[in-house]
């Protein structure tokens, strides 16, 4: 009798414990069961964020009315959509964000995408210089004037999940309405803190001192950013050029200091019920449910014999 309930029971088990593998597998591929790092609140602590970057158009660039909420009426269909579709298929890498210094380094030798990479000229003479290097004549730069928008509070918290940057740099040089391919490296300061990339803009052009060919950058945070006070710092480098030519920060323009900023896995509505949306932290309490189901089910087998 013993020897017969043994084999039941762990026959029993067998087939408990592969429909749990199963069941968990499968909960894993659906991407409810992350082993993503939680921190003590259940948020996910992997930075993560959606950002888009255009060059306005001449009737794009409006000045920014005193303060920095705007609403997202006064954001284009297309540019909402574009972030949306960024976030669904933002996945986690599980590596920390650069600091500034790491990707200054970066830059100096030369790990970075190929079309930012100083380009080669052809001929003879100048075969291994740096076509930025092969022209005498070199430009000044500067970044005019910044600001922000915050936009997305869900919970009315004052901490925003969406925010928007638009700078506009310009170039100076021998001739009068200078050109120059340039591009922008944007970082983020929680609170005073080491500052992080969170986004490198495309390559675009500006003219001498023209108040037309504004950038903006729109931004998303996904998850990892606690509500704080982040300060945003531009980097602006000319394509060929591994230095940077123009930087500005909060210690510049007040409309990038203390931008009140949450991720948008905190920044929803507590109805009032038991839903783990945007913690990613149910998968224990999940399987310790099968667990009790199997025990429950063995202890009923056991008794009935």
């Amino acid at each position: 009798m013993k020897q017969e309930l043994q084999a039941i029971l762990t026959t029993q088990m067998g087939k408990t414990l592969q429909s749990l593998s199963l069941v968990v597998g499968l909960t894993m591929a659906a991407g409810q069961v992350s082993a993503t790092e939680l921190d003590a609140d259940g948020f996910t602590v992997d930075k993560l964020n959606s950002s888009i970057g255009r060059e306005l158009s001449s009737a794009e660039v409006t000045a920014v009315d005193s303060g920095r909420i705007g609403s997202l009426a006064e954001l284009d269909q297309t540019q909402l959509n574009q972030l949306r579709f960024n976030a669904e298929n933002n996945q986690s890498t599980g590596i920390k964000p650069k600091t500034r210094q790491e990707m200054i380094s970066a830059h100096k030798k030369g790990l970075i995408p190929v079309k930012y990479q100083p380009k080669k000229v052809k001929g003879d003479s100048q075969a291994n210089v740096p076509a930025a290097f092969a022209n005498p004549i070199y430009n000044e730069f500067a970044i005019y004037d910044a600001s922000s928008r915050l936009f997305e509070d869900n919970d009315y918290d004052g901490f925003y999940q969406t925010f928007s940057v638009t700078f506009d740099a310009d170039v100076y040089g021998v001739y009068q309405n200078e050109h120059a391919e340039v591009y922008a490296e944007m970082y983020l300061s929680r609170n005073g803190g080491p500052w992080e990339h969170y986004y490198t803009t495309d390559i675009f052009t500006i003219v001498g001192d023209s108040t037309e060919d504004d950038f903006e950058v729109l931004t998303t945070l996904n998850s990892g950013y606690s509500a704080d006070y982040y300060d945003v710092l531009i980097d602006l480098y000319e394509v060929g050029y591994t230095d940077i030519v123009a930087t500005v920060s909060s210690d510049d323009f007040d409309s990038l200091y203390g931008l009140p900023l949450e991720s948008s896995d905190r920044d929803y509505i507590d109805n009032g019920n038991s839903s783990s949306e945007g913690h990613g932290g149910g998968s224990l309490s999940f399987i310790g449910l099968l667990g009790l189901a199997l025990l429950a089910r063995l202890r009923g087998i056991s008794t009935k014999r």
